[in-house]
């Protein structure tokens, strides 16, 4: 491991002088207004100021620096967005004056600005509004090594004293290797089954300026998960992490000083993941620690505090019996410890609070409970003794019915607001009396100048009447105008300055990745909040989240981790972006830590206070009964001819923020808070893109997070990714039910002019075959289909014959399908489900998402218990059916079921049992493509027999189909019937 020392805290013993020799950092960004590319070459010249270095803030191609020269050039957006966009420098100098000047002549003119012009959280333009600079934090790197370091906790200790936890991943050295583009089929399939190098968990200790060596924590090779750390009164500084620990996640913690690490200790043992920990230090030095724990099913937040060199039992912080989420922690000076938290309970996500005081836990305090979505807290104490919780705000009806063709709820990242308030000592909620709004970041454009704000913000609330604005051929967008200001973290310091950084996609950028997000920091100081200061090297997931230190009054570390995404590496040569091209050996993507510090005095006067009105009542619950009684109606339910197969609801296919184009997608825990929270499924093939564009450090972690979420016998969780291959071949997903297979490459498209059977395909099946798992097309009938050269059917069983976000691809007059005049995607009839059904094809029928939908598509199928092996068999059998809604349908002929393929020697005939969440208008037959029966029932129930009198002596499929008066929609999976005759 590279060792990095550091004098991260330096900033911490600055004098009271604006920039008394202190380290500084200035983002300047060139061609802000530019409308084509542009060259702004050119070199820089220092006065007042120590050394220096530039570093690129946008660069792509042959953009680079040299010493004093720069070779930058604006650039368009990104392949699909021609708008040119700034691009620019980061100017790091180790130490400034007041008097400082910096001096650029570049081919576009020259410009000054000196250092006193550009004040934290101001910002001054040159060259007639053409360029514009702003102060941002000294970035200095941590640990930056080939492996990934991420999920950093700082622990404040004693006398400037602070400790840092983090997480290190370890590749397979072969890792870009089993990932590249490929330009044949390996002849050995087995090597994307090799595995990781694991998790590591490091510590580090800052004292008298600076870092101390990293101490290893956790040996080497571990499946571990999120770290928090706090420093005990003796010093000994506590480290917290979760790990899998013979199949179960547990919290573990250990101490560790100057002589290194101590005895570990195991504080949750009981069945059931327990992760997330945080920690905090009360008043007379003891640790507690916090998590979120998985027990039958349903998530808790439990604590436990120290007890010398262990900890207390775990006690459950949180009271209700729906899924409680993301625990936050913080401790003042008279002895009590807070938690917060947020929970389902209400049938829409609302924040609580609960506190220790007086050796007893107190009562759950809804902070924030409306009918919006509130989530994510982060806590801290002021000076006086209050409560303050930030939380990020969403809309309401988030992940309800939300897709091409109906859009009465909201999507998962619709638009995020943050608010803050506190909880007196008294127990009244209260907010600051300033406008928090107008500081934070609003609707992300390209112009990293203009950030705007969140006051500006549209509504994140439900359009219904969207769906029924989508143009023909157009798909159905996240409303742009909306703020997504995401995962605060609050810290406040001893003189009552609060300091508060966010996530936010200011300015809109796409890397080979994903979506680039940033981290922004705003601070209070008793009058007013600062403008958003943009952090350097906080570019990552949207889901990162630093950890914050305050030191003195009015200083502030953070530590992130950072995986480069800002600055553009291409599509390096791959047919699946993100990949490397069969020549790489490098990825330019990987997670290092830095720091940043800030330092801007004191807080200047008492916090100012207002009581809050309405808005802190809590909302009626949200619950939705119907959707409720639906799904107890699938459960209870037992199907096939024994009566003894349990219908269970699920999909896979879904994205996140992982996805290189998920940035509309929220992050992969909203997934699964969607998934067993609104959605209420049963179970899940969860996410993304080859699970991150194939990136080994990206499928470690969807496939620990799939691990994490499983629960047998109630709620089961598949390993899944879309494999994204066009029109011939076409998307699939792809499900297994254990872990540790690696995504397939790909190989050269095929003609799509010359019917063939393709490579890549042939290669699919054959990855499928050795490793037990299935797939199944998507959007058949577009740009993203197949004309269904291909099929095995062992290894593609099913087909998702309707998607939420786009439409049905079973034939062309069947409702909801695509046609020529509206295709969301693109128009190929040839990828219709009756060809291939017609070709002889044995394809089973589900439904799922995709992007950005929720709530309207569902894969349902008939397993005989909850299982993963039970899930496989399900679809390799084909016992499976599309719905879009909680429908329940159960098609049988004699003994056999939707799915099967028999023969017999009695007349064809098909028992018919429908039960709808509203009344059916039409159900219909169909045999090889064309209707044959035909009925108006008029109900919710439906149950008939039909016989096919005129049986055709080969083999015909049968499939039913019911459409209900609302427009909800079931298709049973065909049944292939043989007739011999008597």
């Amino acid at each position: 491991m590279k060792k990095c020392l550091t004098s991260l805290f330096a900033g911490m013993a600055w004098t009271g002088a604006l920039y008394a020799q202190a380290p500084a950092s200035y983002r300047i960004l060139l061609g802000v207004t530019d409308s084509q590319t542009t060259r702004w070459d050119g070199s820089i010249a220092v006065t007042g100021a120590g050394a220096y270095t530039l570093e690129g803030w946008r660069f792509e191609g042959v953009d680079q620096t040299d010493g004093k020269l720069f070779h930058v050039s604006t650039h368009p957006n990104a392949t699909a967005d021609p708008t040119i966009v700034a691009n620019g420098l980061i100017l790091n100098a180790d130490s400034i004056t007041d008097g400082a000047e910096f001096r650029f002549t570049t081919a576009q003119g020259d410009f000054r600005f000196s250092a006193s012009e550009v004040p934290f959280g101001g910002g001054v333009y040159k060259l007639g509004g053409r360029v514009y600079i702003d102060r941002i934090p000294r970035a200095r790197v941590l640990a930056a090594t080939p492996e990934e370091e991420d999920y950093p906790s700082i622990g404040a200790g004693r006398n400037g004293e602070a400790w840092l936890a983090y997480v290190q991943f370890h590749h397979n050295p072969d890792h870009i290797k089993l990932r590249r583009t490929l330009r044949e089929a390996p002849q050995d399939l087995s090597q994307f089954t090799a595995p990781t190098g694991g998790d590591q968990i490091w510590a580090r200790k800052y004292s008298s300026g600076a870092w101390g060596e990293p101490i290893a924590i956790t040996k080497p090779g571990g499946d571990l998960y999120r770290t928090a750390i706090a420093v005990d009164g003796s010093g000994h500084a506590w480290v917290f992490w979760s790990e899998n620990h013979g199949g179960n996640f547990d919290i573990f913690g250990r101490p560790v000083d100057d002589s290194g690490p101590g005895e570990q200790v195991q504080i949750s043992k009981e069945p059931g993941s327990d992760i997330d920990p945080v920690a905090a230090t009360d008043s007379k030095g003891k640790v507690w620690v916090a998590w979120q724990g998985w027990r039958d099913g349903r998530a808790a937040i439990f604590a436990a505090s120290q007890n010398g060199s262990g900890f207390s039992a775990p006690a459950k912080v949180s009271n209700s019996s729906r899924n409680e989420w993301n625990p936050a922690i913080a401790a003042d000076g008279t002895g009590r410890v807070s938690v917060a938290w947020d929970s389902y309970r209400n049938g829409n996500y609302d924040v609580y609070a609960r506190t220790w005081a007086s050796n007893s836990w107190g009562a759950e305090v809804p902070i924030a409970a409306s009918a919006a979505y509130e989530a994510y807290p982060s806590i801290a104490y002021d000076p006086s003794g209050r409560l303050w919780v930030a939380y990020e705000e969403g809309g309401r009806e988030w992940g309800k019915d939300f897709g091409a063709l109906v859009t009465p709820g909201i999507a998962l990242y619709q638009g995020r607001a943050i608010r803050l308030r506190a909880l007196e000592p008294d127990g009244r909620l209260v907010a600051l009396d300033s406008a928090l709004d107008a500081a934070l970041a609003g609707t992300a454009t390209v112009r990293a100048d203009r950030i705007g704000s969140q006051s500006d913000s549209d509504s994140f609330n439900p359009n219904p009447r969207a769906a029924s604005q989508r143009l023909p051929d157009g798909g159905l967008a996240n409303p742009t105008r909306v703020a997504r200001n995401t995962l605060p973290r609050l810290a406040v310091d001893s003189s009552g300055r609060f300091w508060l950084a966010f996530r936010s996609p200011n300015p809109t950028a796409r890397s080979p990745i994903g979506t680039v997000w940033a981290e922004y920091l705003l601070s209070f100081d008793g009058k007013a909040w600062t403008k958003p200061i943009f952090l350097n090297h906080s570019d990552n997931l949207l889901d990162n989240r630093p950890a914050l230190a305050v030191g003195a009054s009015g200083k502030l570390l953070i530590v992130n981790s950072s995986d480069g995404r800002r600055i553009s590496h291409g599509t390096q040569g791959s047919s699946n972006p993100g990949n490397p091209d069969p020549n790489s050996s490098v990825d330019p993507f990987n997670n290092d830590l830095w720091s940043h510090e800030v330092d801007l005095g004191a807080a200047s006067q008492n916090i100012p206070v207002v009581a809050l009105g309405r808005e802190a009542r809590p909302d009626p619950p949200t619950v939705d009964r119907a959707d409720a009684a639906g799904i107890r109606t699938l459960r209870d339910y037992r199907a096939g001819p024994q009566k003894n197969l349990h219908i269970v609801r699920g999909e896979f296919h879904r994205h996140s923020e992982i996805s290189s184009d998920g940035g509309n997608d929220g992050t992969i825990l909203d997934q699964w808070r969607y998934i067993l929270d609104t959605g209420d499924l049963d179970w899940v093939g969860c996410c993304d893109h080859d699970n991150g564009s194939g990136r080994e450090y990206f499928w470690w972690l969807i496939q620990k997070q799939t691990d994490i979420f499983l629960t047998p016998g109630k709620f089961i969780s598949m390993f899944a990714y879309e494999r994204s291959v066009q029109y011939p071949e076409g998307h699939r997903n792809v499900i297994f039910a254990q872990r540790g297979i690696r995504p397939l490459p790909r190989l050269p498209l095929s003609d799509e002019n010359q019917v063939k059977h393709a490579p890549d395909t042939q290669m699919l099946y054959a990855y499928l075959k050795q490793f037990n798992g299935i797939s199944a097309s998507h959007t058949s009938g577009t740009g993203m289909g197949t004309d269904w050269r291909d099929n095995d059917p062992n290894g593609e069983p099913v087909v998702e014959i309707y998607q939420g976000i786009r439409q049905n691809y079973e034939m062309a007059d069947a409702p909801r399908a695509n046609n020529e005049k509206d295709s969301i995607g693109g128009w190929r009839p040839k990828g219709y489900v009756n060809i291939a059904l017609d070709k002889g094809y044995r394809l089973g029928f589900e439904s799922s998402s995709d992007h950005i939908s929720t709530h309207i598509s569902y894969c349902n199928l008939l397993v005989k218990d909850l299982s993963r092996e039970a899930v496989l068999e399900a679809f390799q059998k084909r016992h499976v059916y599309a719905s879009t809604d909680n429908i329940l349908a159960d098609v049988e002929s004699g003994s056999h079921m939707m799915g099967d393929e028999f023969t017999t020697a009695e007349t064809p005939s098909l028992s018919v049992k429908l039960r709808g969440t509203s009344k059916f208008a039409k159900v219909v037959i169909v045999k090889d493509g064309e209707y044959v029966y035909s009925t108006t029932p008029n109900t919710e129930s439906v149950d008939f027999s039909w016989r096919d009198n005129k049986p055709s002596g080969k083999t015909s499929y049968y499939y039913v189909r019911g459409e209900q008066d609302n427009g909800e929609i079931v298709w049973a999976s065909p049944m292939w019937i043989t007739y011999t005759g008597k």
